[in-house]
């Protein structure tokens, strides 16, 4: 068995001066650099947090200026394309009436060639036609009607029954 346990005063003092000795040497070396590395880290992650917070509003803004950058670009391209629309269309009005009074005026000298040349043509005829029955009534009867008058009359003969 074991005897009763004694306490020395002058032991336990030293022990407590160790003790105090240790623990403000551990404060002083080791948990007081720790403590303030972090605190630097926790001030380094509020900084980050506050320019990260920062960087976004800046982001959110830069956003926001690129939409509406992007809707006046838009806006002015429509504009642009409107604008050109509008002058494709009076282009395109413009060519249709220049080609529509081309066209008329092309059909009305058509126009106008044809009855020349039906007139020419009935005159031609008109002058074959007499000469054929002037010939015609030469073989039948046997005597000649060369004369102008002759011819005239007949001309008014073939004009009152029309040819044209």
């Amino acid at each position: 068995m074991l005897g009763p346990v004694s306490i020395s005063i002058p032991t336990l003092v030293i022990e407590l001066v160790i003790f105090l000795v240790t623990v403000w040497l551990m404060e002083t070396l080791v948990f007081s650099p720790i403590r303030h590395a972090w605190s630097e880290r926790d001030r380094q992650i509020r900084e980050g947090l506050e320019a990260s917070s920062g960087g976004q509003e800046q982001a959110e803004r830069a956003r926001e200026e690129v939409r509406a950058i992007l809707g006046e670009v838009r806006r002015q391209a429509q504009a642009s394309i409107d604008q050109a629309t509008t002058e494709g269309g009076q282009v395109r009005d413009r060519l249709v009436a220049e080609a529509t009074a081309e066209f008329r005026r092309l059909v009305d000298e058509a126009r106008a060639q044809i009855v020349a040349d039906r007139e020419t043509t009935a005159a031609s005829l008109e002058r074959r036609i007499i000469d054929l029955a002037l010939l015609a009534a030469s073989q039948v009867t046997g005597k000649s009607y060369d004369q102008p008058e002759v011819r005239e009359l007949a001309a008014t003969v073939v004009q009152r029954e029309g040819l044209r």
